[in-house]
C-alpha cells in the first residue's frame, strides 16, 4: 500500500508541476514581481504539501513557532528529506531559501529562482560565495523577510551521524545581526534520503528559542549544531513519530 501511494504522489506531483510550469514563460514576458512569483511558488509547494496529506498520508505539526519572531531572521533547519522544503515553503511563503547555483542553469527554473528571489550559492567559490551569500541575505533580511537554510549542506540519512558546514550560517549570523531560529524535524523516519517511498505518519518539525546576534562565532556555532543535533535526535524517539 505504501509503494501505491508513494507511486500515486510520484504522478500527481509531475502533473502539477508541469501545469505551474506553464506559468513561467508568461511571468518571464510579463516580468513578473517577486511577490507573484512566489504567489506562483505557493501553488507548487502547499499542492505538494496536500498531496502528501491526502494521497500518501503523511501530515505533520509545528511546535515552537512562538519562538520565530516577526520580522526578520535565519532559520537554520536539519535536513534528511525534500520535505522539510516545501514545508518551510508553505510555512514562510516571502522567505529566501540558500541553494545551490547549479540550478540557475535549468531552463526557466533559473530566471523562477532567481526573480524569487531565491539565494543562489556557488559552493565551489569560496570566500566569494560566501560574501555572495551575505549580501542578498542582507537585502532579503532589509526587506523584513526571512531567510532558510540547511547547514548541513545536503540531506543526510536518519541513522548517519548528523554533521554541519558552519561556514554559511557562521558568516550569516555574525554579519546581518539578526536571530538564529535552530530548527529540527524528524521527515526521514518518513521519506528516507535515497527512496520515492514514502509512509504515512505525522511529522514533527519543532523551532527552538532563537539565538541572538552577538555571540563569537565559535560559541554560536556551538549553540546552534548542538540544540539542532540534540532536538533531531529527540524526535527521532517520541512516540509520535511511529511510521505506520
Amino acid at each position: 500500500m505504501h509503494y501505491l501511494r508513494s507511486i500515486l504522489f510520484d504522478i500527481a506531483v509531475v502533473i502539477l508541476t508541469v501545469v505551474v510550469s506553464l506559468s513561467v514563460p508568461f511571468l518571464m514576458l510579463f516580468n513578473a514581481s517577486p511577490a507573484t512569483v512566489r504567489a506562483v511558488s505557493q501553488v507548487w509547494a502547499g499542492g505538494i504539501m496536500l498531496l502528501m496529506k491526502y494521497v500518501v498520508g503523511l501530515d505533520y505539526r509545528v511546535v515552537g513557532r512562538e519562538h520565530v519572531p516577526d520580522g526578520a531572521c535565519i532559520i537554520a533547519c536539519n535536513h534528511q528529506s525534500l520535505w522539510e522544503t516545501a514545508a518551510l515553503c508553505v510555512i514562510f511563503p516571502d522567505a529566501s531559501i540558500v541553494a545551490k547555483k547549479e540550478l540557475r542553469k535549468l531552463p526557466m527554473v533559473g530566471w523562477f529562482l532567481e526573480r524569487y528571489p531565491m539565494i543562489l550559492v556557488d559552493r565551489s567559490a569560496g570566500r566569494n560565495a560566501l560574501r555572495q551569500m551575505v549580501d542578498e541575505a542582507r537585502r532579503a533580511v532589509g526587506e523584513g523577510r526571512k531567510v532558510l537554510l540547511f547547514p548541513q549542506g545536503t540531506r543526510q540519512a536518519i541513522d548517519d551521524p548528523i554533521t554541519f558546514q558552519s561556514a554559511g550560517i557562521s558568516a550569516l549570523y555574525t554579519n546581518l545581526e539578526v536571530p538564529v531560529v535552530p530548527a529540527a524535524c524528524n521527515s526521514g523516519l518518513f521519506w528516507g534520503k535515497k527512496t520515492l517511498m514514502m509512509h504515512a505518519g505525522t511529522i514533527t518539525l519543532s523551532f527552538l528559542p532563537p539565538i541572538a546576534p552577538g555571540l563569537q562565532r565559535k560559541e554560536f556555532q556551538a549553540r546552534m549544531e548542538g540544540a539542532i543535533a540534540e532536538e533531531a535526535a529527540r524526535l527521532l524517539t517520541v512516540s509520535e513519530a511511529k511510521v505506520r
